[in-house]
């Protein structure tokens, strides 16, 4: 199974497997032509799902905050909230009685 959002990629490793690759996309300037384009960057291999999705919040906070310098609390406060969204929609998209653990 592959999941695509805009920002990133995520592929189980089998169908069988609990564990995830995870790409994030990247800008990319070509060379010949000097436009930008988005493509797939390095591939994060063998994660958990949780561990997935905090490396998701992670970034999406790095992105946010890519061209200033943030405070730790303000960092904290950010991932917080990325994740928060993360595990809203996972708590939506779930039965009832599934056990997410937390």
């Amino acid at each position: 199974m592959k999941i695509v959002e805009k920002d990133f990629i995520m592929q189980d490793v089998d169908p069988e497997s609990n564990f995830w690759n995870l790409c994030f996309m990247k800008r990319v300037k070509k060379r010949d032509t000097g436009q930008y384009s988005i493509e797939p960057g390095d591939i994060l291999y063998g994660l958990t799902l949780s561990s997935a999705l905090e490396r998701i919040a992670k970034h999406r906070v790095a992105k946010k905050y890519e061209e200033e310098n943030v405070t730790l609390r303000q960092f904290l406060i950010e991932y917080q909230k990325a994740h928060k969204e993360i595990i809203k929609l996972l708590r939506e998209t779930l039965p009832e009685n599934f056990d997410t653990g937390d």
